[in-house]
């Protein structure tokens, strides 16, 4: 895999991360017992390699537990706490702590912050988000660091010499799309490279395909790479695309089970598509893509189908005009009682009867 191949060894080759690999190394230098350092930011970008990497440059040993670990209030008491008390200038120890916030355990946090101000080796935790509220105790024995992003343009050129290397046949505008998509992940960027670069011919057209031949390739090409690329080059974003298959599952799928596999997938992506309202955190929308090409997947006897536009655009196509005379009606009413329009739609129907009355 791509992503194993170009995988950081070194910290000169971790990209877009240097002012806080400079930040983490000068902390370590000037290390005092008392207090963590606590890394934060959206996952994949890179926060528990950067750790693992300057643990071994600096020659410290590693220990390291996350979510993963099972009784992790257990572990923090019985071998954590011991093992951060023992060692020696020989032996130097580097704690990490990864994705805290992802802890189920109710002591945990406690435990972690007895290590901390009783540690005599450095302790690293990392979280994806540091304010929340479990963590308020933790963060006043801690230093908070941030860590952003990689830019959009550090990840396209890096995307840019893989491709090189790699003779991987695709156009620029193609990898600066891949680029984009990523959100700042270099891993889920160099995942995307990869898959596409199973389709020889991804990237060489650049033209908008029409929903129809969108829906056609993502049913019944069974190649999960031609499908992510009719959705990246389709006319319709991927909010409308999801609806449209919605629609035309049970018009392609004959069989139950591969009706309920489909849409299966479909509820997944379903719950992606709610994280990016709830969070605004549009770099779901890249899983919610993936899921979605996946029911390209699924088994089926491919047959001419004659697709049909989802239900609901149909309704707000009939509803549009009334929607813009309500639109405009609560615009004005706002205007009148001294309020938002938004609040005016809130308390409609109790205006409506009051008026019937």
């Amino acid at each position: 895999m791509l992503v194993e191949k170009y995988k950081p060894k070194r910290l000169v080759e971790i990209v877009g991360q240097k002012i806080i690999i400079k930040k983490i190394t000068d902390w370590l230098k000037n290390w005092k017992s008392g207090k963590a350092l606590l890394l934060y930011g959206p996952t994949g970008i890179g926060k528990t390699l950067i750790i693992e990497i300057v643990a071994k440059q600096n020659k410290f040993n590693l220990i390291e537990i996350n979510a993963s670990t099972e009784k992790v209030t257990f572990y923090v008491k019985e071998v954590l706490l011991p093992a951060s008390k023992e060692g020696s200038l020989i032996n130097k120890r580097l704690i990490l702590i990864d994705e805290i916030d992802s802890f189920s355990d109710r002591g945990a946090i406690a435990e972690i912050i007895k290590t901390i101000k009783q540690s005599a080796h450095p302790v690293i935790i990392t979280a994806n988000n540091a304010y929340d509220k479990k963590l308020r105790s933790l963060r006043n024995y801690c230093i908070l660091l941030r860590v952003n992003r990689v830019p959009v343009n550090l990840i396209e050129k890096e995307l840019n010499k893989i491709a090189s290397k790699e003779k991987i046949k695709i156009n620029k505008n193609m990898i600066r799309r891949v680029a984009i998509d990523s959100d700042g992940d270099m891993r889920s960027a160099i995942n995307d490279l990869e898959v596409f670069s199973k389709n020889t011919e991804f990237g060489l057209r650049d033209k908008k395909k029409d929903i129809f031949k969108t829906l056609r390739i993502i049913f019944q090409s069974n190649d999960f790479g031609k499908a992510l690329q009719a959705i990246g080059e389709s006319e319709k974003d991927i909010d409308e695309i999801f609806w449209w298959i919605e629609q035309n599952i049970p018009q392609e799928f004959k069989n139950p089970g591969e009706i309920a596999e489909a849409f299966e997938l479909l509820s997944k992506a379903d719950l992606f598509k709610s994280k990016i309202i709830v969070n605004q955190n549009y770099r779901f929308k890249k899983y919610m893509r993936d899921l979605i090409a996946g029911i390209t997947l699924i088994e089926n006897n491919k047959k001419f189908v004659m697709y049909k536009p989802p239900d609901r655009l149909i309704i707000l196509g009939r509803t549009r005009i009334l929607r813009s005379k309500n639109e405009e009606l609560y615009k004005n009413l706002g205007n009148v009682l001294h309020c938002s329009k938004r609040k005016v739609k809130e308390q409609m129907p109790y205006l409506n009867i009051i008026l019937k009355k």
